[in-house]
C-alpha cells in the first residue's frame, strides 16, 4: 500500500482508502489541525494486528472531531503502512515527523517495528506510542510509550493464579523466536520470587510436532504447562498436549487473546486453558460497579455498530493510545508541531486516567505504559469464548 495521508474528520472513510475528506465547521474554527502520526503493521505479517488498531484510531479521531476537535483544533492523521517491515516503519517516522510535521505518533504493532521508530522519535523529541507488549519505552529521557500490562506484570498475574491454586512444579515450553525468548527470560527469572520449580524446554514455530520435548517435560511431573509463543504454533503443541493426556492446565501468553487464536484451538482446545489478559475482554462479565464498565460499552458499542464486528484487545490498546495522546495535546495546549516537544511531559503527569483496557493510566518519568499487574487478569478459554478465570 503507497504511503499516503488520510484526514479523518466527523465521519468515516473505509480502511486504506485515501481520500482527503472537509471538516465539519464546528471542528473547524479557523484553527489549524493538529496532526497524529499512526505507522501501524496494517500489511505484512502483523497486518491481523494492525487492522483493528486502525480501525480503532480512524473511529476515535472521528469521534473528537464530531464533538469540535482538540480545543478547537480538528485531529488529522497521518496514515502509513510500514509492512511489518522495521526499515519501512523506521523511513515512515521520518516522513512523518519531518515533512508531515505531526505533533505526536502511534507506532507501531509489533517490538521489530516499533524498535526500528524508536530512534528516529528518540532523535527528532517526538512522543511515539507502541502497541507492542514487549516494546521497551522506559529508558533515560524516552520519548516513547507503550500500551499493554508489560509480559513481567502478565507473567507475575499466571504466578499469582498459580500460588492461589498450590501450583509450584511448572513446565516451560518456549519457541525459538523473540516472543519465546522474552517468555523463557521473564518465566524464570520470576519464577525464583515465586519458589516456582521451572523445567523448561525449546521449539521452532514451523515445528509439526513436539511431542519429545513434552514427553521430557511430563518426567518431571508438572502441575501446569506454560507455552512461550504467540499465534499458530499453539495448535501444535495443545495437539501433542492432548494426545499424551496432560490433565493440567495448559497456560500461554496475552499475545493470543484474539479470536483467531479461538479458532486457532478448535478441537484442539485443552481442558484447562488459560492466559493473562485485560478486563476488556471479560467486561460483560463485569459487575455494573466495576469503574470502567461503561467507556467499555460505550467503545464496544461504538466499534461494533461502525464495523459490525466486535472489537479485540488489539483494536482497545490503540483506542487507549490516541485517548491519551488527545488527552496531552490538550493539556500541552498544542498548537502545531512547534509545541510537539510538549507532549511526553504532559503524558507523565497523567494520572489515574480511565483505561478502556481496564484499570487507570497512571504514567511516571519512570513509568511509560502507565499500566500495573493489578489491571491485568487471568482468562480462560470455555466453549471457544475467553472467560474469567476461577
Amino acid at each position: 500500500m503507497k504511503n499516503n495521508v488520510i484526514i479523518l474528520a466527523g465521519f468515516w472513510l473505509l480502511a486504506f482508502l485515501i481520500l482527503p475528506l472537509s471538516l465539519p465547521h464546528s471542528a473547524v474554527a479557523g484553527k489549524p489541525a493538529l496532526k497524529i502520526g499512526v505507522n501501524l503493521d496494517t500489511t505484512g505479517y502483523a497486518a491481523w494486528l494492525g487492522e483493528p488498531e486502525l480501525r480503532a484510531v480512524q473511529l476515535y479521531a472521528e469521534q473528537v472531531n464530531a464533538s469540535g476537535g482538540i480545543d478547537g483544533h480538528p485531529l488529522e492523521l497521518v496514515i502509513y503502512d510500514n509492512q511489518s517491515n522495521p526499515e519501512k516503519a523506521s523511513t515512515n517516522a521520518k516522513k512523518m515527523i519531518q515533512r508531515d510535521k505531526v505533533s505526536a505518533m502511534i507506532a507501531t504493532s509489533i517490538t521489530a517495528t516499533s524498535n526500528a521508530a524508536k530512534p528516529v522519535a528518540q532523535a527528532e523529541k517526538t512522543t511515539m506510542y507502541s502497541l507492542s507488549g514487549s516494546f521497551e519505552p522506559n529508558y533515560p529521557d524516552s520519548f516513547s510509550f507503550a500500551g499493554f500490562v508489560h509480559t513481567t506484570g502478565m507473567v507475575e498475574t499466571i504466578y499469582d493464579y498459580f500460588a492461589k491454586k498450590g501450583i509450584k512444579r511448572v513446565a516451560l515450553l518456549c519457541a525459538n523466536d523473540s516472543t519465546g525468548q522474552t517468555w523463557f527470560e521473564v518465566t524464570t527469572r520470576e519464577a525464583k520470587k515465586y519458589g516456582i520449580q521451572i523445567a523448561s524446554e525449546r521449539f521452532n514455530v514451523n515445528d509439526m510436532d513436539v511431542t519429545p520435548q513434552l514427553a521430557r517435560l511430563k518426567a518431571i511431573n508438572p502441575q501446569a504447562l506454560i507455552v512461550g509463543v504467540s499465534g499458530k504454533p499453539n495448535a501444535v503443541v495443545a495437539k501433542n498436549f492432548n494426545q499424551m493426556g496432560f490433565k493440567i492446565p495448559y497456560v500461554t501468553g496475552h499475545g493470543n487473546i484474539s479470536d483467531s487464536f479461538l479458532k486457532l484451538m478448535e478441537g484442539n482446545e485443552p481442558d484447562n486453558l488459560l492466559l493473562p489478559g485485560a478486563y476488556f475482554v471479560v467486561w460483560q462479565e463485569l459487575n455494573n460497579s466495576y469503574p470502567q464498565k461503561k467507556i467499555m460499552k460505550e467503545f464496544s458499542d461504538a466499534y461494533q455498530k461502525k464495523f459490525s464486528k466486535m472489537p479485540d484487545i488489539y483494536a482497545v490498546v490503540a483506542y487507549d493510545a490516541i485517548r491519551v495522546l488527545v488527552e496531552a495535546l490538550k493539556r500541552a495546549k498544542v498548537r502545531g508541531p512547534e509545541d510537539s516537544e510538549k507532549v511526553h511531559s504532559e503524558i507523565e503527569k497523567i494520572k489515574n486516567f480511565p483505561a478502556v483496557y481496564g484499570g487507570t493510566y497512571s504514567f511516571s518519568k519512570d513509568d511509560h505504559r502507565g499500566l500495573q499487574k493489578a489491571d491485568a487478569v487471568m482468562l480462560q478459554v470455555k466453549g471457544g469464548k475467553f472467560r474469567l478465570a476461577r
